[in-house]
């Protein structure tokens, strides 16, 4: 009789355990091993083959994972996909249009990579819409700067204005403002009943570590700004980061670097020496630099 070789063994019991399946629920502990660069080849492979599985039966988290994925092309040897902004398109699209905000901008990027200006403006007003900043007077960001835009999104609106007054010589803002209202007429209920502002929804990754120390954090200057990075952060049984992975990074996922020492900060309630490890999603994206102290970081 035909014996399953042990990764398939391992695999299953790891999805099992961790509660994924193709109806769509996620797991932190799967995407943490997706992520780890010693992980073996076909281990990752029947990870990805269980969120495109996900994605294609229409779980909105699974399609943004299976997107990004496409998006910045697996970065570890050998590849399980590859760059292709083909299925990019196809699975963030999906997910903008069920709430995944960040997802809204990573097709603008895509855009603005294929020299698409006019669409990567209309990604990046839909995008900035749903997180409060278009069309907000920049002079009241309220008691908080709860209402200011990121440095990222600032960046965003710069290259795709520059890019279309390059390219058309105008920015097309009669357009823009048509593909705007177009999303928002045929999607605006879906979106706002799946809304996540990060990537990953709280649905999708249940039970992750609660963060201990997130309004005691030193501040650390970075020079990277006009960046969002995401993170799988991984916590040993005293509550400190033992693994940061990067999920993605936008516009530069080479840029993500910069931000490791931010995302290592973070603590989680201590538990006993002998506990499993934990997990947590965690996205940084900067607003107004505050320095000489270092930037604010948003939450």
């Amino acid at each position: 009789m035909h014996r399953p070789h042990a990764f398939v063994l391992f695999i299953a019991a790891l999805l099992s355990s961790a509660g994924i399946h193709a109806q769509g629920s996620g797991n932190l502990a799967a995407l943490a091993t997706f992520l780890d660069k010693t992980t073996p080849a076909p281990n990752r492979q029947a990870i990805f083959d269980v969120w495109n599985k996900a994605a294609l039966g229409g779980d909105a988290d699974a399609q943004y994972l299976v997107g990004t994925i496409y998006r910045r092309g697996d970065t570890v040897e050998p590849h399980v996909a590859e760059r292709d902004a083909t299925q990019a398109r196809r699975f963030l699209s999906t997910a903008a249009a069920h709430g995944r905000l960040l997802a809204m901008a990573k097709m603008a990027e895509i855009e603005l990579a294929d020299d698409r200006p006019l669409e990567a403006m209309i990604w990046a007003q839909v995008y900035g819409a749903y997180r409060g900043w278009v069309g907000n007077d920049t002079r009241d960001y309220g008691e908080r700067n709860e209402r200011q835009p990121t440095l990222y999104f600032e960046d965003l609106l710069r290259r795709a204005s520059k890019r279309l007054a390059q390219k058309f010589g105008d920015e097309r803002t009669a357009e823009v403002l048509a593909g705007l209202n177009q999303f928002v007429a045929a999607h605006d209920n879906d979106v706002r009943a799946g809304m996540a502002r990060e990537g990953l929804s709280p649905q999708w990754a249940r039970g992750q570590a609660r963060f201990e120390n997130a309004k005691s954090l030193r501040r650390v200057g970075t020079f990277v700004h006009d960046t969002i990075s995401e993170w799988v952060l991984v916590f040993s049984a005293d509550g400190r980061v033992t693994s940061a992975e990067v999920i993605d990074a936008i516009p530069a996922f080479k840029n993500a670097s910069g931000h490791h020492g931010i995302v290592t900060q973070y603590e989680t309630t201590a538990a006993g020496k002998d506990a499993a490890e934990r997990y947590a999603l965690k996205t940084i994206d900067l607003k107004k630099a505050d320095w000489p102290l270092g930037p604010t970081i948003t939450r």
